[in-house]
């Protein structure tokens, strides 16, 4: 069984959760829960720790608002 990386056997993969979401906004929850903490990692290297936080939550924000244009059948 293959698992994209970040998810644990048994749970939800992105794409999934990503269609949950379409009617579940809170869903979406999940992702930032799974990702963030990368998302602020990779921003702080590089554009130090005050910027991360204001790039990480405008990358999930867009992300949240751009949910309905992922290919979740992409492989």
């Amino acid at each position: 069984m293959t698992v994209e990386p970040g998810v644990s056997v048994g749970q939800d993969s992105d794409a999934a959760v990503i269609e949950r979401s379409w009617e579940e906004p809170e869903a979406f929850a999940v992702l930032f829960d799974r990702h963030a903490d990368s998302v602020h990692r990779y921003a702080a290297r590089r554009l130090g720790a005050e910027a991360a936080e204001d790039v990480m939550a405008e990358t999930f924000t867009t992300a949240f608002q751009q949910r309905f244009r992922y290919r979740t059948d992409a492989a």
